[in-house]
């Protein structure tokens, strides 16, 4: 009778091990799909497009900068700055932000190249920036009609005027700037040690299992 019983308890045996090794399988797959989507759930704003676009070549000479993000922008932190081939400043008055989208006026430009560079800091908190490099050829027509030259004292004081004021806004966001990349560390330090978190869970969950799955294989072969 001892023999029968334990001829019997094999075939159950192995049918435990199966279960708990598909059971396994499953709650660890489970952990690696979580851990795969944190990256996405702790991604930053980046930069979706721009106008004028990188590295392009215009024919018509442009009258703002467009640039436009995957998250909704801090308007009182976005600078940007366009320059010329001797880098002078090309900018008028002060960008706007609509949600995701900054607009920055541009005073008249003229055929040659022209550098943009953008700072601006997403709605949570992370710091954006980077240089767009375009060139206006030499038969680019203007895009509106040219406004009546004004006299030169006043030309140059509004020049002036409005290099200073684009000035402004670059030494402020400067001064913010350590905060915000330090801001930007401390929430990546916390992703990652999520990540770690839910790694060590997960083999200690597939350990826990497994133990569990041999005492009752050991359990059932002692009957």
């Amino acid at each position: 009778m001892l023999g029968d019983g334990a001829g019997l308890a094999t075939p159950h045996n192995g049918a435990v091990i199966p279960r708990f090794s598909r059971l396994l399988i499953v709650l660890l797959g489970a952990l690696a799909a979580l851990m795969l989507s944190l990256p996405a759930a702790h991604a930053h704003s980046e930069l979706l497009s721009s106008s004028p676009e990188a590295d392009a070549q215009l024919d018509t000479v442009p009258t703002e900068v467009v640039l436009t993000f995957s998250e909704p922008l801090q308007a009182q932190l976005s600078v940007v700055r366009v320059v010329d081939g001797e880098g002078l400043p090309m900018t008028r008055g002060e960008p706007t932000v609509a949600g995701d989208t900054l607009t920055q006026e541009l005073l008249e430009l003229h055929p040659g190249g022209y550098t943009i560079t953008y700072k601006v800091i997403s709605a949570d908190g992370h710091p954006i920036s980077d240089a767009i490099s375009f060139t206006i050829s030499s038969s680019a027509a203007s895009a509106s009609p040219s406004a009546p030259a004004p006299s030169s004292p006043s030309q140059t004081t509004s020049t002036q005027s409005e290099s200073s004021g684009t000035s402004t806004p670059s030494a402020a966001t400067a001064t913010a700037s350590p905060a915000s990349a330090a801001a930007d560390t401390e929430t990546d330090d916390d992703a990652g040690g999520f990540r770690w978190l839910v790694l060590v869970a997960a083999v200690v969950a597939g350990a826990a299992i497994a133990w569990v799955a041999r005492r009752r294989v050991a359990g059932r072969g002692t009957r």
